[in-house]
């Protein structure tokens, strides 16, 4: 039975060194553009229009930019660059962010904690619908008494990016 020990445990950590390089080569699977149905949105003064879209700049950074035309009509844009391994970022042009900390615990999910003028704002996690057709927005924030408010929008898939 020792063999059989002394055999496992190296042959278990090959093993997980090789998933994890085969997961670091799979592609993040939100790189594109995403559209939401304002009328949907359950929030006061809701936005005529949104789009998000995540990019890949290379080394594996990422772009995340957030077009927003506001409820009398005014645009407004935002973006970042990030590495998702939970080190800050900055980010610029929204109301509501200034720093965030991104994780991509898989190729389909994307988790982000915001930051406004050096306070929490928001944590987010995107993932894709099992049809990729669909991006599933959770967003929680905290209300006056520090209780959390949680929603869950739904995106469309407008643009794919050219491989």
């Amino acid at each position: 039975m020792r063999f059989g020990s002394a055999f496992f445990v190296p042959a278990l950590i090959g093993l997980i060194c090789t998933s994890g390089k085969l997961y670091a080569a799979e592609k993040f699977k939100l790189l594109g553009t995403w559209e939401i149905e304002a009328s949907s949105l359950t929030m006061p003064n809701a936005p005529q229009h949104v789009t998000i879209t995540f990019s890949d700049v290379g080394a594996n950074r990422y772009k995340m930019s957030v077009d927003i035309v506001d409820h009398e009509g005014k645009p407004s844009h935002g973006e970042g660059v990030f590495i998702p391994n939970g080190d800050l970022f900055p980010a610029s042009g929204s109301l509501d962010v200034d720093i965030v900390s991104m994780t991509m615990p898989s190729a389909k999910i994307l988790v982000m904690g915001a930051g406004i003028a050096g306070q929490p704002s928001s944590t987010r996690v995107f993932s894709l619908s099992d049809d990729g057709k669909h991006m599933i927005e959770t967003v929680v924030r905290h209300g006056d008494k520090g209780h959390p408010i949680t929603r869950v929008d739904i995106w469309d898939r407008k643009k794919r990016p050219a491989i």
